[in-house]
């Protein structure tokens, strides 16, 4: 599963996977509890998952590289309560100690939390950080090929040049 058919709308808790698209909505289905339904676009907004954001202090940071993270650190950093505020901000320092503290509020952390927990229970996170290291050797490939073109179109012979003919036009 790619992380762009996931999807996160608004009125409605809980994370989407996209099972079709409609001219009027989607036809989703929920990672919590598999139902299917659809949800029409006049009455919802969808964010992909690929498409969402934290603010930090430099760039912000993918929603992707944030989840990597908080896989890795979770046995040092647990995903703690979201009712308990303080818990929050502290883990959310440690996991990502760049975040900018007054953009970023306690509700983003909880809601960060809750799609960290429903991801992890569908062990979504480990084909997110799978899908990562395939791309970056697919980086490399695409390198290569792109210096072996690059050194084809050096060994091709220089087109000839146009000659421009100096016609000048004399006035009767």
């Amino acid at each position: 599963m790619d992380i762009a058919e996931i999807v996160a709308v608004t009125g409605v808790p809980g994370l989407f996977k996209v099972a079709a698209r409609r001219n009027d909505g989607l036809i989703v289905t929920s990672l919590v509890d598999d139902k299917t339904q659809f949800l029409s676009s006049r009455t919802h907004l969808f964010s992909t998952l690929d498409n969402i954001t934290l603010f930090t202090t430099d760039e912000p940071a993918v929603l992707k590289d944030v989840l990597a993270a908080i896989k890795k650190n979770e046995g040092k950093h647990p995903v703690p309560d979201v009712k308990d505020d303080a818990k929050l901000k502290a883990w959310l320092e440690a996991v990502l100690p760049n975040y900018d503290k007054e953009k970023v509020h306690v509700s983003d952390m909880k809601k960060l939390a809750k799609w960290y927990n429903i991801l992890n229970a569908k062990s979504l996170i480990e084909e997110l950080t799978a899908e990562k290291k395939t791309e970056e050797k697919a980086e490399g490939g695409e390198e290569t090929e792109r210096k072996e073109v690059k050194k084809d179109i050096a060994k091709k012979e220089p087109k000839a040049k146009a000659v421009k003919s100096d016609k000048s036009s004399k006035g009767s």
